[in-house]
């Protein structure tokens, strides 16, 4: 019985399993049956001298594959013939062919299930089926760089359902060279097969409602970095690791990897909600096209002499809008803060205003010390309250509203705020709930409508309806965003200018002047790869804002404006509202004010400056701009500001153009 179960088992484990198994197992049948056979031949061949002969080898071959021999054969010879031809039509006729069917079949139904692997190099990993994986394959087959790259997608989803998915949402031309693969991203086998060491780049998405999906795109990337050390992978590979949380994304902001992850990945962390809150609020420096038009917060110019400000109200604390409100609150600086006292004004909406607010207000405690803060109930004046900051340091203020937003007092505030001619109001619907966001899109006071305020509408999957809406007059300034399929912008991913910003800034901290000749591509990605992910976020920060910064001066580059040279004036001018942006940036990321005890400490030792930094997250230079004093090496941190502002129309003259 054990022999028995040994073959049965043997014979399905074979046939279930590689080619060469197969065709191994099938020679081995003929060889046993040959040499069987040759042992078993009869002496039935009489030579001239009346000598009995066996049956030779090649006389066997012949009746074996030829059953014609058969009647050739003595009388005596015809059932030992009769069993070769037999044997022969079943081992070459029957089981080969079906051996080579079988064959055929399994590497079908392998490619369907994911389970065939290829030599692959310098192809692109999508490590998880998320709903962005679409619309990333179509950006990725439209520019240059990636367009004769295999794109391979690595999931544990029924490989059928994404392909079909694929087949839906992508044209034929944007499927070719794509490979899907079953296998999870924390498997080291699954990784080695895929030859994540060979990728060109590598996105680390994850997959669609999956848990604790943060964790497990971190352990990928250990486990990425593992495999590249392994294999002796030399340059380092780009990984490109989605955060389903702004909490964890926030973290790996200011947080640095282990130096064995970093010496062969680099790392490129983003979130869903950031991305989206940047394509919004943030217009490139290089005229990229957008499929949506978002008007700027600043739509009218801000100058020095204005008495208008800009006025962000969010409908709803979602995890979209919080993040459309710290995108804001990096880049609505203006010039008239000091000479006009106007200050940006961020305002949440949501009927649990309160509770959102506290946890808001303690994830971001040391911003929200030196901020206005206001609080006011709808429902119960009395529970209103008014915080204000001890020093006017910062020009942004906050608002909670506690209220549902299709309630009277609220809809009475929207009109208020719509028929105001100081502000520039913007306001963001960012329900989790595509259809109730539409539906206070459409049913605002006439006030918005009329004066044409821009209204963002939160949707999820489809902008179709709104696109029929804003063929009529009355909706125009309605527009679609935070759409799944179109999670991901490769453009955003543009690190060009933050790498000029981080030259100029080390150029003039080493020379004490700006540069004046153009650095080659390979200088200013080695300075970039050298930095902290904390500097680097500020570098990104630093470059998001000069649209808006040259717009206060009279320079639109969403309207294809010249850059020209700033005036003195100019660059002053600019270098206050960047060390305002600047500010906020530091308290955003953790830091915090001085106290008076370590501020004095620190006058009396400039070298304590950076060990309070370091040690206790406490920044000397979060000040007002007219207070900021020297550094260590005596120069004041003031220059440094005036040297990044100066030094905007020399980076922009000088970006080269990217490839698509």
């Amino acid at each position: 019985m054990r022999i028995w179960k040994w073959l049965k088992l043997g014979f399905d484990q074979t046939f279930s399993g590689a080619w060469w198994k197969q065709l191994l197992w099938l020679a081995s049948v003929i060889v046993f049956f040959f040499f069987g056979m040759y042992i078993m031949r009869p002496e039935v061949t009489v030579s001239p001298d009346g000598e009995a002969e066996r049956l030779g080898f090649w006389g066997l071959v012949e009746l074996f594959i030829d059953p014609g021999g058969f009647a050739n054969q003595q009388e005596v010879c015809r059932p030992y013939a009769l069993l070769v031809v037999l044997a022969g039509m079943l081992l070459l006729t029957g089981i080969l062919i079906s051996v080579f069917s079988n064959m055929l079949e399994r590497r079908v139904e392998r490619f369907r299930q994911g389970d065939s692997h290829y030599a692959f190099s310098d192809h692109v990993m999508i490590l998880g089926m998320d709903d962005m994986v679409p619309a990333l394959i179509q950006q990725l087959r439209r520019n240059e760089r990636y367009r004769k790259c295999d794109i391979v997608v690595l999931t544990v989803a029924d490989t059928e359902q994404v392909r079909r998915t694929f087949h839906a949402e992508l044209e034929r031309k944007e499927e070719r060279k794509l490979v899907i693969l079953h296998g999870r991203r924390d498997s080291r086998e699954d990784l080695k097969k895929a030859r994540v060491h060979q990728a060109r780049e590598l996105f680390i998405l994850g997959e669609t409602n999956e848990y604790d999906r943060d964790s497990l795109n971190i352990d990928c990337v250990k486990r990425v970095a593992e495999i590249c050390e392994c294999r002796k992978r030399r340059a380092r590979l780009t990984c490109h690791v989605l955060f389903e949380y702004q909490g964890t994304f926030s973290v790996f902001q200011v947080s640095d990897l282990s130096q064995q992850i970093k010496r062969y990945i680099e790392f490129v962390p983003f979130n869903f909600y950031e991305i989206w809150a940047r394509r919004v609020l943030v217009k490139g420096w290089g005229d990229p096209v957008r499929e949506i038009d978002y008007l700027p917060l600043d739509r009218e110019p801000l100058t020095e002499e204005s008495e208008k400000y800009v006025h962000l109200v969010i409908v709803g604390m979602t995890r979209m809008g919080i993040a459309l409100a710290i995108e804001a609150a990096h880049i609505a600086h203006y010039p008239n803060f000091k000479s006009r006292g106007r200050k940006t004004r961020i305002t949440f909406i949501d009927q649990r205003a309160k509770q959102e607010m506290d946890f808001f207000t303690g994830r971001y405690r040391h911003l929200f010390e030196v901020s206005r803060v206001r609080f006011r109930d709808c429902e119960r004046e009395e529970h209103s309250s008014l915080q204000t900051p001890p020093t006017d340091l910062l020009d942004l203020e906050w608002e909670f509203i506690q209220g549902r937003a299709e309630s009277k007092e609220v809809q009475a505030l929207l009109e208020a705020w719509s028929r105001e001619k100081e502000q520039l109001l913007t306001i963001a619907i960012c329900f989790n709930f595509p259809h109730t966001s539409l539906a206070l899109g459409l049913y605002l006071p006439d006030a918005v409508y009329e004066n044409e305020i821009p209204v963002w509408i939160r949707q999820e999957t489809s902008d179709t309806i709104l696109q029929i809406v804003n063929a009529s007059r009355k909706y125009q300034a309605l527009r679609p965003f935070g759409m799944l399929c179109r999670g991901y912008d490769l453009t955003l991913e543009d690190f060009r200018l933050p790498q000029w910003v981080n030259y100029v800034y080390d150029y003039y901290y080493e020379h004490s002047e700006n540069p004046t000749e153009v650095p080659s591509e390979e200088i200013l990605v080695e300075k970039w790869n050298r930095l902290p992910v904390v500097k680097q976020w500020s570098n990104i920060y630093n470059a998001c804002s000069i649209p808006t910064k040259l717009r206060s001066v009279g320079i639109d580059l969403l309207r294809g404006d010249p850059v020209r040279e700033l005036t003195p004036r100019e660059v002053e001018l600019l270098a206050e509202v960047e060390h305002n942006r600047w500010n906020v940036e530091e308290l955003l990321l953790g830091y915090r004010v001085v106290t008076p005890e370590e501020e004095k400490e620190i006058e009396n030792d400039i070298r304590l400056k950076n060990l309070y930094k370091k040690r206790n997250f406490a920044h000397y230079d979060i000040r007002p701009y007219e207070d900021l004093r020297s550094d260590e090496s005596g120069r004041c941190v003031k220059a440094y500001d005036i040297s990044i502002t100066a030094a905007i129309p020399f980076m922009l003259k000088n970006l080269k153009p990217l490839a698509d």
